[in-house]
């Protein structure tokens, strides 16, 4: 069997038909290895941190409304400085439908 197993064998021309039937996935997986996982990350604006600190030096209250996951709102809510050190993050952060 090639590399990537029963995946190797699939080509650019028989990709469409061999990929569309996911009811042949489990038999795809079979003795296939985790290569590796990428993250990508988008960097913050350089313009968005010191607009929400002048915000808040103006009393005004910052809040992140955010379709990313809970944790990932977090991170980047953290990192903007809007849930500040020592903030309750289960009393701060919300999810809903």
């Amino acid at each position: 069997m090639p590399n990537g197993g029963i995946l190797g064998k699939i080509d650019a021309e028989d990709r469409q038909k061999s990929l569309s039937d996911t009811s042949k996935y489990s038999t795809y997986e079979q003795e296939a290895t985790l290569v590796g996982v990428v993250c990508i990350k988008d960097p913050v604006r350089g313009e968005v941190k010191p607009a929400i600190k002048s915000c808040k030096t103006a009393g005004i209250r910052v809040i992140m409304i955010t379709g990313d996951s809970k944790e990932t709102a977090t991170a980047i809510a953290k990192e903007l400085d809007i849930l500040e050190a020592g903030q309750d993050i289960p009393a701060s952060v919300y999810t809903g439908s």
